[in-house]
């Protein structure tokens, strides 16, 4: 009766006289590969992610930007000396590329800016609708106020 040793030293002649070698190389470049898989699937994704966090903050910005312009065409409608429902057709000039009372154009706020707009608007035209678009980088957002 062979004992335990000598069995695993005969398996072992045995895969080397039949060509069996190199099964550790082959599984290291195995376990290797899927390891180099899966770290660039996660870098790719924590790419992607901080991509669309700074699109998130440019969003924010060019919303900013917008609620300027709301802000500055509350304060003159109060205020009445820029915008009301009679006078906003002379304070404002008429461009005909977008049918629209431009009130103020690209008004710079670092690299972001707004623009805004006025028309009558309602079911009797008896309210003056402003809309203001923020920019920033390639991001827009807009507010429309009726007021």
């Amino acid at each position: 009766m062979l004992n335990f040793g000598k069995k695993i030293n005969l398996f072992l002649e045995f895969n080397r006289r039949n060509g069996r070698r190199g099964i550790a190389i082959y599984l290291a470049a195995v376990v290797l590969t899927i390891i180099l898989a899966v770290a660039l699937g996660v870098s790719l994704l924590s790419v992607y992610q901080l991509k669309s966090l700074n699109e998130a903050g440019a969003s924010v910005v060019a919303f900013a930007a917008a609620e300027t312009g709301v802000e500055w065409s509350l304060t003159s409608w109060i205020s009445g000396s820029y915008l009301d429902t009679t006078n906003y057709q002379s304070a404002c000039p008429w461009d005909a590329a977008t049918s629209k009372y431009i009130c103020a154009r690209n008004i710079a706020l670092g690299d972001a800016s707004y623009t805004v707009d006025a028309s009558l608007c309602g079911p009797a035209n008896e309210y003056l609708c402003v809309r203001s678009l923020g920019s920033y980088r390639n991001t827009q957002r807009a507010i429309r106020v009726q007021m």
